[in-house]
This record gives structure tokens, sequence and C-alpha cells, in this order.
């Protein structure tokens, strides 16, 4: 394992057991990026509401493990039992559905404020999207996402 990849297992143990987590991390190389996967009968609670927990420490260890290099490293991804892959699924299907309701009602949809993270799986999923279109609109946490009906898209 890559000495980043220790360090960053060792930064999230060590903020896990100040939590009072008890669970076991999976580390692994995929491509640029280290995925962390923690583990356990208290996993779920690192999750937190739509995964903002999971984002807090995920922002906490990258910066911990890069502190002293300001370019030039690669992603750390913190997931809990496979929560990022559900979530990704659920925003798919859920942007798919959207997009349909977009173009068969002919009106723009305003979803909810959501992550940066999650805006870009509905706007990558839907620009394939024949008939409609995507824009984010709003400022910081209250950032939302509009679903455009785009009748020329192709």
């Amino acid at each position: 394992m890559a000495r980043e990849a220790e360090r960053a297992r060792e930064v999230l143990v060590g903020i896990l057991e100040r939590m009072g987590i008890d669970a076991t991390i999976d580390v692994r190389e995929e491509g640029e990026r280290t995925l962390l996967d923690i583990h356990g009968p208290e996993a779920g609670l690192v999750i937190g509401k739509k995964g903002q927990t999971l984002e807090a420490l995920q922002y906490l260890v990258s910066k911990v493990v890069h502190r002293d290099e300001p370019e030039g490293f690669h992603p750390i991804v913190v997931d809990s039992e496979g929560y990022r892959a559900r979530r990704e699924a659920t925003l798919v299907d859920m942007a798919k559905r959207l997009g349909e309701k977009a173009v068969r009602t002919r009106t723009t949809i305003t979803m909810n404020p959501m992550s940066p993270h999650d805006r870009r799986i509905i706007h990558i999923t839907l620009d394939k999207v024949p008939g409609v279109t995507t824009r984010s609109e709003g400022e910081g946490i209250f950032r939302r996402l509009l679903i455009v009906p785009a009748p020329d898209k192709v």
C-alpha cells in the first residue's frame, strides 16, 4: 500500500476513534484515487444525512494527508458500506424520471439544494437525454439544479 493511502487510513482511524465509532477500514487504490471503505456495526453512523458526514470526513482526511502538498495529489474517497454507489444509482434513477417528466409536461423542474457531487451526477446523466437540459442556480448551500425542457436538443 502506498504511503499516502496508509497515512489516509491512519488519519481516518484516529477520527473514528475520537467519534467513538467501532469500525474497520478497507483501503483500495483505484487508478488515480485512494478509496477508504468503512465497515462495521456502526458504519451507518458515518454516512449522515444524504452523505454529509461522509463528505466532511473525506474533506478532513484529504486536508490532513495533503497538508504539505499544495498540488499534484491523488483524490481520497471515503465511503461506508457501499453508500456512494447506492446514492449514485438513486440519483441517476431520479434524474431520468424527472427528465422524462420535464419533457412530458414541458415545464422546468427545480430540485432541492444538493451537494456539488450530487448535482454533477444529475448533470452528467441528463446530458445524454434528448429533449432536456440542466443548469444550476443560486449560491453555496442554496444552489439548486434546474431540469429544463429543450425540444431542440437531440
